[in-house]
């Protein structure tokens, strides 16, 4: 058995030890108390931000109803899944000629199918009402099991129950695929410092961003998984202000490079759940580029923490450096991720919010940072979620300034406004031409 090193002490810091300006060396940072932190860096003043999907659409991100429409027409004419079950695109983003169709290109034909048949046999499709009727329902779904055995996926020895356990992958590299910009980009780690004074479609956004800075701790919480909010860090408004939780010095983890023919091991960020910024970042529902990583015990993987991927490193190419039962170092491979992990589904997400490793660690962040925060600033989001929307009215309460930025604000927020009370304020104006003055 290998011997695994191991931090002291992973997730949530202790609240006892004093925090340490992010200027200086930190030798333990899991011990940074993030009460002492608030109150260092902005005395004691925080605001909190709820972002949804309406946040990343001036950026040409799909909302809801696109992202649906994009899964139920998607056909595979320009991408494949491998033999190791991982979707994959040339780099001119064109369909790869793998030779042959394979198992996980037949599972991909039979949830494009599910999709459709949804759509037609059981309600409008909505990406995450569907996932959880795969998940939860299909099965007990008599017409589905007929539909199932007339397309003879196969040659007719195909089980539903297998082929509704596969496409959970499928399904979810699916959505990861088609949640990309305007442009046609998911990542901005190969853009340049952007300079002020204007950012397309959030300048607004941004120089209030830079005005509450110079007071507050700011707690953005996102129910997104794109990374767009983390390109704003490299701008003159953020200027590096940002924290995620997750932390690459001293981390044992590592994946590998493919670039131009040639293999590197480049050190890869682990959750810490050290804060130690005035802007903090919580993913609430996961990230395009958080995976979880296992070790291995004999024959089986255990669950271990979660990691941040990079550009150019595989799903399944993640390693960590551990020594083996000789005392030397080795590198471990975690190869049984598919794809990044994210939450989808209504209620199929509410279930995952207390697993242990990660979500509920941001819950909980949630929680104490809504009960702490001065104001309460709600931006793209629908109010469809019910726990998130639960949490809110326990933790935060209707005593406190809230204010909610949605130029095409629903009947679910107009309700949810009457719910939450008088001290909230509706903005009805785009993320652009948004001013501080509109949080008065």
């Amino acid at each position: 058995m290998p011997t695994y090193h191991k931090r002291d002490k992973v997730g949530i810091p202790d609240q006892s030890v004093p925090v340490i300006n992010r200027k200086q060396k930190i030798n333990n940072k899991n011990n940074t108390n993030m009460d002492e932190s608030k109150n260092e860096l902005a005395n004691g003043k925080t605001i909190s931000i709820l972002l949804g999907a309406g946040f990343s659409a001036p950026k040409g991100y799909p909302i809801g109803n696109q992202l649906n429409e994009k899964l139920l027409t998607c056909t595979g004419d320009n991408f494949a899944f491998s033999t190791s079950g991982t979707l994959v695109v040339n780099k001119d983003g064109t369909k790869p000629d793998l030779g042959y169709k394979n198992q996980y290109d037949i599972y991909f034909d039979f949830c494009s199918d599910l999709m459709r048949y949804y759509n037609d046999s059981v309600k409008p499709f909505d990406y995450e009402e569907f996932y959880d009727y795969f998940k939860n329902d299909a099965k007990k779904d008599p017409a589905l099991a007929t539909f199932f055995e007339a397309k003879k996926y196969n040659g007719g020895e195909a089980k539903l129950d297998d082929y509704l356990f596969q496409i959970d992958n499928i399904f979810n590299q699916l959505v990861s695929f088609y949640l990309e910009d305007k442009d046609g980009k998911n990542r901005y780690d190969d853009e340049a410092f952007h300079m002020k004074s204007h950012f397309d479609g959030y300048t607004g956004f941004l120089n209030c961003m830079e005005t509450f800075l110079k007071e507050y701790i700011v707690d953005v919480h996102t129910l997104n998984h794109d990374l767009f909010f983390e390109r704003l860090d490299r701008t003159e408004w953020i200027n590096g202000e940002l924290c995620d939780g997750f932390e690459e010095l001293g981390s044992p983890y590592y994946g590998k490079l493919l670039h131009d023919n040639r293999s590197y091991k480049c050190r890869l960020e682990r959750y810490t759940g050290n804060y130690d910024r005035k802007l903090r970042l919580y993913k609430l529902h996961g990230s395009k580029d958080y995976y979880l990583y296992s070790r291995t015990e004999g024959s089986t993987f255990i669950p271990e923490t979660y990691i941040k991927g990079k550009w150019g490193v595989g799903s399944s190419d993640f390693y960590k450096e551990i020594k083996d039962k000789d005392g030397n170092l080795v590198y471990e491979n975690c190869w049984v991720n598919y794809h990044s992990d994210f939450l989808t589904g209504t209620t199929s997400k509410i279930i995952r919010y207390r697993e242990p490793l990660l979500y509920q660690k941001l819950f909980k962040l949630f929680e104490d940072n809504l009960e702490q925060a001065d104001i309460l600033i709600i931006i793209g989001y629908g109010c469809k979620d019910s726990e998130v929307n639960k949490i809110i009215m326990e933790k935060f309460g209707k005593d406190k300034p809230c204010f909610i930025v949605d130029p095409y604000a629903g009947d679910t927020v107009k309700d949810f406004i009457k719910e939450i009370g008088d001290n909230t304020k509706l903005i009805t104006k785009s993320l652009d031409s948004l001013q501080i003055a509109d949080f008065n």
